[in-house]
This record gives structure tokens, sequence and C-alpha cells, in this order.
């Protein structure tokens, strides 16, 4: 029987995850399939709590905005993910019990994997000052990988309250974003789904904030250039690309759910590919 993965979050047209999984399914020429489930936040108990002998996927990507409600919803959380306070990865994990094998959920972070691999790509982040937009759970992950890294991280949100509460968890100092001018970092990260398909063209930072030689990351990979992006790029600054958190959290997930390596090319052409490149 064919085996379901799926994306979930609202909205979730915009979503490239099944992209990558199909194309790494057909590689391997593995049963299963990928598809996005559009849940809404209010749907979310029923969809994750159904009667377990009906569960109908095999593990699940979870975006915005339900990295940090689903946590409860879940069996298990895995150690970093409770660190986090987030959970994008979801495997269902089957343990037998009186000769009885019963169905539950364990939920992990590879966010954070994702976000430091890219990142490192391009620079280390020991003892760099990282400047991080946004407060929710990619944030979190985020600033998770940066302190992990040795980085000194700012993080900066439109209300000041959650900048806090997020800072106060990882040591960190915050901000409101129309105080932006008064953090200079050598690393940005945006976290926030401003930019996103399809309300292109805006950004929350300023032109005047990028400076030459700057490492800027977008976690925004719909479009593939954001206007941040641009901007960044325009005035020499080392851009790394959104799509490639996406594409190495993707690769540890592959891991977690089937225990044997992806085939990451394969994955990352056909990314490239559905976002026109």
């Amino acid at each position: 029987m064919t085996q379901i993965y799926g994306v979930i979050g609202h909205p979730i047209a915009h979503s490239l995850s099944p992209v990558m999984f199909n194309a790494a399914f057909f590689e391997y020429s593995m049963d299963a399939r990928c598809e996005k489930f559009d849940v809404k936040p209010e749907e979310l108990r029923k969809f994750m709590v159904p009667d377990v002998d009906k569960r109908h996927f095999s593990g699940l990507s979870v975006t915005i905005p339900h990295k940090e409600t689903i946590m409860p919803l879940l069996d298990e959380i895995d150690e970093t993910a409770r660190e986090i306070g987030a959970v994008n990865t979801v495997k269902i994990v089957s343990r037998g019990s009186a000769g009885e094998k019963s169905a539950r959920t364990k939920g992990f972070n590879t966010d954070w994997f994702g976000a430091r691999k890219a990142l490192e790509e391009v620079t280390s982040l020991d003892g760099k000052r990282v400047l991080v937009l946004g407060a929710g759970g990619a944030a979190a992950a985020i600033v998770y990988a940066c302190r992990k890294a040795g980085a000194t991280v700012t993080i900066l949100n439109r209300t000041e309250e959650k900048a806090k509460h997020l800072a106060d968890r990882f040591h960190c100092g915050y901000g409101v974003l129309s105080q932006i001018l008064t953090h200079p970092a050598e690393v940005l990260v945006h976290t926030t789904s401003v930019g996103m398909t399809p309300n292109i063209g805006v950004s929350l930072v300023p032109r005047e904030y990028f400076r030459k030689g700057m490492v800027v990351m977008d976690i925004v990979y719909n479009p593939l250039e954001t206007r941040l992006v641009h901007e960044a790029r325009m005035a020499g600054c080392r851009v790394v690309p959104g799509y490639k958190m996406l594409l190495y959290q993707a690769e540890k997930q592959f891991e977690i759910w089937f225990q044997k390596k992806p085939p990451t090319q394969k994955m990352e052409k056909a990314l490239l590919e559905a976002l026109g490149a």
C-alpha cells in the first residue's frame, strides 16, 4: 500500500516540499507520495488525533502556523525539538505491546540543522553577530542553531514581548523591528512570511541597513529572490538562498523517516525547476 507523507500548514499552496520528496521517492522507486494538507488552526487537533487505526499519513512536514501548536498533540517530542520549542517533522513510530502494534507520533525539529548547514556554506557562525527577524517557530530553530554554533544573537520582532520571550530562553538580545538600524550585524536572517508569494515586493529591512560583505538569508524561498534578497545582493551582501534551508531540513527529515541518506542532488534539481531557476 502506498505510504502517504504530507506537509501541513495554512496556507499551504506555496509549499514545494512535495516536489522534493516525490523526486526522492521516484529516485529510490519507493511506493510513497507526498501531498499538501491545508489545515486551519482550528482543524489541527482533528487532523492529528483521529482514531489511531485510521491515521492516514506515515510522516509529516510541518510549516506555518503549526510548528508550536502541534507539540501538545504529539505522543513524544525529541529532546532538541523540545529545547527549541517547535516541531517541523512528525514520524509515526510503531511499537509492539503484548503482541499488538500501536502507532505513536513523535516530533522532531530539522529547521535548525537546515539553517546552520545553509549559513555555514557561506560563513562560520562562531563569534559572529547575528540579527534574527521574527520570533516564531522557525526563528526559534535558527536562534538555537546560531547559539549552538557560537554566535551572539539579537532578535527583533514587531511585538517586543514575543521577542523578549524567545530571547530569554536562549540568552539573546532583543528589540522591535522599527529599531533595526540601531542593531548592526554580520549575519542577518529573516524568518517571517513577509515577501512570500503572493505578497511579493515587500521587505522588513530598509535598504540602508545592508553593508557590503554582510551575510543575508531570507528563509522565504518562493519567490526565489525576494525584495529583501534582491536589495541585499545589490548592496554587495553575500546571500544565502532560502531554498537551501528548505532543502537541508528536508534532507534531515528524509533521514528521520527512512533511516537512509536522501538523493539530495535530485531533490535540489526538482526544487529549482519548480521555482523556475
